[in-house]
């Protein structure tokens, strides 16, 4: 284990935690340390968990050691048990976790922070995104909407309170865990808001979208869980849902490859 950086322990508990797991990240882990240090709000702490990168992670991370507060690197068993260390470590009110190929407009936390004055009460505060290559188009995605899909996790900033009395991410799910705790927020009429403002730029091609046969399968498999519709339901629409992923993959393969 490796833990460098000490910039705000002995001071009082920040109102953000942000944080960042990377693997193997040297690309593009600098441009998203690099958002987090333009923010125009600063009272924040920021994480980093590495699962024992191999290539200049490392190196990164020290030469940013004046904004990173926690650093470790060490191996784990996937994504959100990453997650969950650094969920433990937070000190903060509210937490976001941005990946390492994504990054935060320079605004993300005063945007947030201003919503948090207006509405103390709210515990999942969440927004829109936009993906680099095509930055021009917004996505939005409301709470409304959790019964079919996932809001955009990135934009999200949640209570510690929440994670605190609901648990931290169920590992069992290898893609889509932030689903499953979010419909669990909502389960237990934890509060939302929506910004409809971007709070995060995307990168294509997160794990969700490399294993999006196992995304789709987890994310049936909650559904059902939370009883949205009738288990025999769930069969035929997985199976459709497969099959036009496959056929979509396949044709892209063949005409944009």
């Amino acid at each position: 284990m490796i833990i460098v950086g000490n910039r705000n322990s002995e001071n009082k508990p920040p109102l953000f935690t942000i944080i960042t797991v990377v693997r193997d990240g040297e690309q593009t882990l600098e441009r998203c340390i690099n958002s987090i240090k333009c923010q125009t709000f600063q009272d924040f702490e920021y994480l980093i968990i590495d699962g024992a990168s191999s290539d200049g992670t490392h190196k990164i991370i020290k030469q940013n050691s004046d904004i990173v507060d926690h650093s470790i690197s060490e191996k784990d068993e996937g994504l959100y048990f990453a997650m969950n260390k650094g969920l433990k470590l937070a000190r903060g009110r509210y937490i976001g976790i941005l990946n390492a190929d994504d990054i935060y407009s320079s605004n993300t936390l005063e945007l947030v922070q201003n919503a948090i004055k207006k509405n103390p009460n709210y515990d999942v505060i969440y927004g829109a995104m936009s993906y680099f290559d095509k930055p021009n188009q917004i996505h939005f995605i409301h709470s409304d909407e959790l019964s079919k899909r996932m809001i955009f996790h990135p934009t999200c900033f949640i209570s510690i309170d929440a994670y605190k009395k609901l648990g931290y991410f169920d590992t069992k799910y290898k893609v889509a865990a932030d689903y499953d705790f979010m419909l669990r927020c909502r389960n237990a009429q934890k509060n939302f808001l929506g910004l409809e403002n971007v709070l995060v730029t995307f990168s294509r091609g997160g794990i969700s979208a490399k294993l999006r046969f196992r995304s789709i399968y987890e994310t049936a498999e909650i559904q059902a869980k939370y009883n949205f519709e009738p288990k025999y339901l769930q069969f035929p629409r997985l199976a459709r849902i497969l099959i036009v992923t496959y056929f979509r993959a396949l044709i892209n393969k063949v005409f944009i490859s």
